[in-house]
Formats: structure tokens, C-alpha cells, sequence
């Protein structure tokens, strides 16, 4: 684990060698883990591995029948809005 002090004398040397250690690197800030640094390719993968479920998770509800039609803009406008009040909430 990286800590703000180490990250400022020692910049990106020290989140390199951290994460040849360890896959990721870790800052905490004031004795607390507070960001996790990871090289692109990982975040990739990891953003491809979501996309993914999303993706299923959608499937598994249109088999399931749980989906609703939208057919009119005045639908889809509500539809969206409730999406963005569930999200906030």
C-alpha cells in the first residue's frame, strides 16, 4: 500500500514497483486505503467483465419476461426519469 507521501517524493516509480508486487496498487490517504490504481489493460478487462453481466443480467430478464415495452417518447421520457429518481435514491 502507497501512501500520499511516498506517491509525492517518489511519483510513478513507486506505483510501478507497487504493482509489479502486487497487481494493483493501493493509496491511502491519512492511514486509509482511499483509490485503487490499476494499468489500463486490467481496467479493460474488468470494464469488458461488466458490460458482460449487464448483458446477461438483461437476457435472464427478457426470458423471464421482465421487460417492459415502451412505445411512445412520452413512455420512454418517464422510463428514463424513473431510472435516473432509482439511481439518486
Amino acid at each position: 500500500m502507497l501512501n500520499v507521501v511516498d506517491l509525492r517524493n517518489r511519483g510513478v516509480k513507486a506505483i510501478e514497483e507497487e504493482i509489479n508486487a502486487n497487481g494493483t496498487a493501493i493509496l491511502s490517504y491519512r492511514g486509509k486505503p482511499k483509490y485503487v490504481i490499476i494499468e489500463v489493460n486490467e481496467y479493460e478487462r474488468l470494464r469488458d467483465l461488466e458490460l458482460m453481466w449487464a448483458y446477461l443480467k438483461a437476457e435472464e430478464d427478457i426470458a423471464k419476461g421482465n421487460v417492459e415495452i415502451v412505445k411512445t417518447d412520452e413512455e420512454l421520457e418517464n422510463h428514463l426519469n424513473e431510472l435516473k429518481n432509482s439511481i439518486r435514491d
